[in-house]
């Protein structure tokens, strides 16, 4: 299955290669300390598609298996599509980030973009910035964190908006 996989990334078919990502993201059962038996093979597979992908369907899924398999060391490539033009692309850097960082030392330019990602137009875009900061990368900067907290306490989204009151309400 692995070796399909990685044929699947080099097709000049898009949905091809989708596949072959969205294989290496599940490939096997996790381990305690949360890698999958292929995530060795698989990460300098995805790190290049990564650096080489322009197809944003195919891309947001790659930023996806980077985060699901904790490839740390590819952060700073993932960080890059922060301001993304496609929602899905933005979204999936939200949902990888908590993978992407040291949870002994947060990366301050993680935490950076997991701020302006607590600004984005799309509620889910949001809410899952908003998460990371408050429940996964919450050793963070405490300022920092309320900075955006306190900003998403009047969100128009409902969920947003408990999940601010909540944090807000702990501290």
């Amino acid at each position: 299955m692995f070796e399909a996989a990685v044929r699947l990334l080099s097709s000049d078919d898009a949905v091809e290669r989708e596949l072959g990502v969205r294989i290496l993201r599940e490939l096997g059962r996790q381990d305690e300390a949360g890698h999958r038996p292929f995530t060795a093979e698989a990460a300098p597979l995805l790190v290049d598609r990564l650096s080489r992908e322009d197809d944003p369907g195919v891309l947001q899924w790659v930023i996806s298996a980077l985060g699901f398999n904790g490839v740390k060391e590819a952060l700073g490539g993932v960080l890059r599509f922060t301001g993304h033009a496609d929602w899905r692309v933005r979204f999936h850097v939200a949902a990888a980030l908590p993978g992407l960082v040291n949870p002994e030392r947060i990366e301050p330019d993680a935490v950076d973009a997991l701020q302006r990602l607590c600004l984005d137009e799309e509620p889910e875009i949001r809410y899952y910035a908003l998460y990371a900061l408050v429940e996964e990368v919450a050793g963070t900067d405490p300022e920092r964190i309320a900075h955006s907290v306190t900003y998403l306490l009047d969100d128009p989204d409902e969920q947003i908006c408990a999940l601010a009151r909540a944090h807000h309400a702990r501290d």
